[in-house]
């Protein structure tokens, strides 16, 4: 969930042009049904600075809060038909991740830290739900701590390297909680999320349901009351009115452009577009 994404090439300039169809299509459901949504980490903060991708990003990433995650999980099948297959658990139990992709079928993007022998691996737009956390400060450091450390290891048992291309002492820091991953299932793991997923309601903090970030990215629930529509690549998509908030807690001085080493992409290990090249 950063914007440090460095060289891009023509075929990341095609894939980013493809991800731009897939959230036109998850921003159609979201208009027909009155779904709430928004550009989410790096798509909001490329939307105010860059009117579009972060120049050296390539992906788009959507949030919604719980309930309206939960109402586009109903429709979303029917109404992106076979052109799509909408990832996560329910749908494919081989899935580690506790939030939902949608992909592109017949296409292909495997990252270095993915699981390349997975059954879908196509070109995505990920969908990310908020939900309510405690808002007393040390309940919430604990529990986000519990989320975290789940999540890792549901990553770990669904071949996911999530410290490959890092450095050593990563991989070392890692190596617990592979360990620790053994002692359990699957499916003891994925109870223990759901019951910290929906252990809070009403309260003034919502929380990112990702994967690895749930100790500071999070934001006052006011913060996505209203929404306001900006220009992404030319088309109009949905951030909170709040945005400037959210982004200066996420990112700090957001307008401010990061040192070109960190302007890193996704490693891209193989990348497949299909009938879909532009």
């Amino acid at each position: 969930m950063n914007e440090n994404q460095g060289k891009i090439t023509d075929e990341h300039e095609q894939l980013k042009k493809v991800q731009l169809m897939i959230a036109e299509d998850i921003k159609r459901i979201c208009e027909k049904y009155q779904i709430k949504y928004f550009l989410d980490a790096g798509s909001m903060l490329g939307a105010v600075r860059h009117k579009g991708f972060i120049p050296w990003d390539d992906d788009i990433d959507i949030g919604m809060p719980k309930e309206e995650y939960n109402k586009f999980l109903e429709v979303a099948p029917a109404e992106l038909g076979e052109k799509y297959f909408v990832d996560n658990y329910n749908t494919n139990r081989d899935n580690p991740l506790v939030f939902t992709k949608i992909r592109l079928l017949g296409t292909e993007y495997i990252e270095n830290k993915a699981n390349a022998a997975a059954k879908h691996n196509e070109i995505f737009v990920d969908i990310f739900p908020y939900y309510y956390i405690s808002d007393n400060e040390l309940v919430r450091k604990g529990e986000a701590f519990r989320m975290q450390l789940l999540t890792q290891m549901l990553l770990i048992k669904g071949g996911y390297k999530v410290w490959r291309g890092e450095t050593r002492l990563k991989y070392l820091k890692f190596l617990p909680i592979q360990i620790l991953a053994k002692c359990y299932s699957v499916k003891t793991l994925r109870n223990r999320i759901d019951k910290l997923y929906n252990k809070h309601e009403g309260t003034k903090n919502i929380c990112v349901h990702a994967g690895s970030c749930y100790n500071y990215w999070y934001f006052p629930a006011i913060w996505f009351d209203e929404m306001i529509m900006v220009d992404f690549e030319g088309v109009s998509f949905s951030i909170p009115k709040e945005y400037d908030a959210f982004l200066t807690k996420a990112y700090g001085d957001y307008r401010k452009l990061p040192p070109e080493k960190d302007r890193q992409t996704h490693q891209i290990m193989k990348l497949e577009l299909g009938k879909y090249t532009m």
